[in-house]
């Protein structure tokens, strides 16, 4: 979904005029995207695995993540001047991040945010809102669409809702 919204952004030069993804930064959003949450790998099964709702205990692990996913990264021996390795980065720390200023880890607000992150966080929730996850079943579409327009604003870039909202075709593809 992530090179979805950016390859909209490209196409709408309205909504972000000073933006302009080539090719290989959409491979490179779209490749980022999918090690957004390997921060995961080092919080436990238990708790991720949890059917039921989460305790405050377990959600500030929860919240530690983006944190460990972003250290993997900038920790790792090589590839440290890789384009990939930069996005992958700010996706990983900042997915979590709300318009707001409400998110974590930094609590980034508005612009403070890379566009990266925001991208992959408007995918990354309607992914988990359309699937069947261990605690939780399936939204319908519409009630999707609803709850991130109700977000425009808050959690996302009102910019980025609209160009989700005007893909939604290609999207639900």
């Amino acid at each position: 979904l992530a090179p979805l919204i950016a390859q909209a952004i490209n196409k709408d030069t309205s909504i972000y005029k000073d933006i302009k993804y080539s090719k290989n930064h959409l491979k490179e959003i779209e490749l980022a995207a999918k090690m957004h949450d390997i921060g995961k790998i080092g919080i436990s099964d238990r708790i991720l695995n949890k059917a039921g709702k989460l305790t405050e205990e377990e959600f500030e692990v929860i919240k530690r993540h983006p944190i460990i996913g972003a250290s993997i990264l900038k920790n790792l021996a090589l590839h440290q001047d890789e384009p990939i390795v930069k996005v992958a980065y700010e996706i990983c720390r900042w997915h979590h991040e709300r318009y707001d200023g409400g998110g974590y880890p930094d609590g980034l607000k508005g612009e403070q945010i890379p566009i990266s992150a925001q991208i992959v966080s408007l995918a990354d929730v309607y992914d988990a809102l359309v699937n069947d996850r261990v605690y939780k079943k399936a939204m319908p579409y519409s009630e999707v669409e609803d709850y991130i327009i109700s977000q425009s604003g808050k959690a996302f870039d009102p910019k980025i809702v609209n160009i989700f909202i005007n893909s939604k075709e290609k999207l639900k593809a």
